[in-house]
């Protein structure tokens, strides 16, 4: 099925990845390229599609865009300030500490700030009003959620887009849907599975990403490999935000 082999290394997308063992659906499963290693598939897979999904189906980015990306220096933070910049958009990063603001500068962003709740909401906004000469951005990147939504949403200009994607912080509180009509801003929550519903999605949208991944250009970013024994560290380390990029378990 799909062209797949026994035999064959691959790649998937599924659940109960936390395991030695388990049962890949076909949809999702695709055989790796020589020049992709396995650690490679592992850190990649996941969140490349939602980025490269994010950026050419959820907001469709063009060169010269202003680009907002909330948790910049983080998995998701990272792909996108690299893609964007191979793009040759203008990315405005906010990251919690200056090491990570600074990790997100070397990816691509050309601005780093601290988040509004820190620079206060008002002084953040003017700051991305002032760095976009005063439109505001063309879309916002969130995948905070409650902490982030409000102040992202101010920062778009007039016809951009507002894309929720995560709620690290906490879920969105419910919107009163008129905030939109004042610049025609479009709103949007996506999710990476129904960008590759189909195999001709899955896979197109797949071989795009391994041909990033092969030009050796790219910073996967992987913070830490674990051993698979040691998942509830991993989870610590995780929720105790003291990583950067991605984490993986091997059996």
């Amino acid at each position: 099925m799909h062209g797949l082999q026994p035999g064959s290394r691959v790649a998937y997308l599924g659940q109960a990845a936390y395991a030695q063992y388990t049962a890949a659906p076909a949809l999702h499963t695709y055989a790796l390229p020589d020049a992709i290693s396995n650690e490679a598939a592992a850190a990649g897979l996941l969140q490349g599609l939602t980025a490269i999904t994010l950026i050419r189906e959820a907001h469709h980015v063009k060169k010269g865009d202003w680009v907002l990306v909330p948790a910049a220096a983080g998995g998701m933070g990272l792909w996108l300030c690299q893609l964007l910049k191979a793009i040759g958009a203008h990315t405005i990063a906010t990251a919690s500490t200056a090491e990570k603001r600074e990790k997100a500068k070397q990816a691509g962003a050309e601005v780093a700030l601290e988040y509004a709740d820190v620079m206060g909401k008002e002084a953040f906004v003017a700051k991305v009003k002032e760095l976009t000469g005063g439109e505001g951005v063309a879309v916002v990147f969130d995948g905070v959620g409650k902490s982030t939504f409000d102040s992202s949403l101010e920062c778009v200009a007039r016809k951009g887009s507002m894309i929720s994607y995560g709620n690290a912080s906490g879920a969105v509180d419910p919107l009163a849907i008129s905030r939109l009509s004042a610049k025609n801003v479009r709103l949007m929550r996506p999710t990476l599975f129904n960008f590759i519903a189909t195999r001709k999605e899955f896979e197109t949208f797949t071989k795009d990403l391994f041909d990033i991944l092969a030009g050796k250009d790219f910073d996967l970013s992987i913070h830490k490999t674990y051993a698979l024994k040691d998942v509830a560290q991993a989870q610590q380390d995780l929720e105790g935000r003291k990583t950067t990029g991605k984490l993986l378990l091997k059996p």
